[in-house]
């Protein structure tokens, strides 16, 4: 099994010691490559460059999309791509900002049993948390981008083409019009598509989008979530975000040692973390005073309009 499965990050080369710290916490006897957007970091792992897959509409993404809308969109290309090598038979894809922790059967077993395997980016109804509240979910996608696993079949591949298709010039950050990179598309697999699994164990695909509804304590040399389930894997991705709200999440939740050694393990690789993106942050970015004061006046104009006679009049 382990030799048929392949493991795979996405990232530009300024993100490249993620993806070495990644590495550090797979198994050794698993196959890993990174894919690499952009211009390729010195290093000892194996990389894949993206504009060098043999797919014809890679130059006009590379033209289109920033670097995050590029990472994220190349995810499904790289997929297809590694599925088709000869003797692969699974694939995983992981954040490069994961960590994996203890034993790796379960994710095995699962990527060998599904075509396609997601997990949510919740597993409890709530109303509100520090991250956001059960609308803000809505409208950015219910299943987590950072990891998925898919097995060679002929459902898969007509996944991963569907997901291309849509990526190649979809991709792009727009909420209002429907769109968060790569993850809102994943709200149709479990619709579209044959033999996928959503997976609920709170041990896996641990963040920060997800702290409000799990403890993680160090037990017996372990990390535990919940006081019930071991600790597979956590995306410190939005953790690395420095703020108030962010540190008080990790803080309650157990989680401040964990963060802690990720960042000693970082230091192996590089002196300064560098900046990655955070959803959280791109949508709770604090509005400057020009910004508040535009919002004013034209939330007062269109009050004006809205309740003006004439407007009433008209709308009758």
């Amino acid at each position: 099994m382990a030799g048929k499965t392949l493991i795979f990050t996405v990232c530009t080369a300024e993100h490249y010691p993620f993806a070495q710290a990644l590495a550090d916490s797979l198994p050794k006897e698993l196959t890993f490559k990174v894919g690499m957007v952009g211009e390729v970091a010195a290093g000892e792992l194996d990389v894949v460059q993206f504009r060098e897959l043999p797919f014809e509409v890679i130059p006009e993404m590379q033209q289109r999309y920033d670097k995050p809308a590029l990472v994220a969109a190349a995810k499904p290309f790289f997929a297809s791509y590694f599925l088709q090598q000869n003797g692969i038979e699974n694939v995983i894809y992981f954040d490069p900002t994961t960590f994996t922790f203890g034993d790796f059967d379960d994710i095995l077993q699962k990527s060998t049993t599904y075509d396609i395997v997601l997990t949510p980016r919740l597993t409890r109804k709530f109303g509100k948390s520090t991250y956001g509240d059960e609308k803000m979910f809505l409208n950015t996608g219910m299943y987590d981008n950072g990891f998925f696993a898919v097995r060679k079949s002929q459902n898969t591949f007509r996944f991963l083409e569907w997901w291309q298709q849509r990526l190649t010039d979809r991709a792009y950050l727009d909420l209002c019009n429907g769109m968060n990179h790569d993850q809102l598309w994943l709200n149709y697999v479990p619709i579209l598509f044959e033999n996928s699994c959503i997976y609920k164990n709170i041990g896996w695909n641990v963040g920060l989008q997800n702290l409000h509804e799990r403890v993680l304590t160090f037990k017996d040399n372990k990390w535990v979530v919940n006081l019930s389930e071991p600790l597979v894997f956590f995306n410190f991705k939005e953790c690395l975000e420095e703020g108030t709200e962010v540190k008080k999440m990790i803080k309650d939740s157990g989680a401040t040692k964990l963060l802690s050694r990720y960042k000693e393990r970082l230091k192996q690789y590089t002196a300064v973390i560098p900046p990655v993106f955070s959803l959280r942050k791109s949508l709770h970015s604090p509005d400057s005073a020009f910004r508040k004061g535009l919002k004013d006046t034209l939330r007062t104009i269109v009050d004006t309009i809205t309740y003006f006679p004439i407007y009433h009049k008209i709308s009758k």
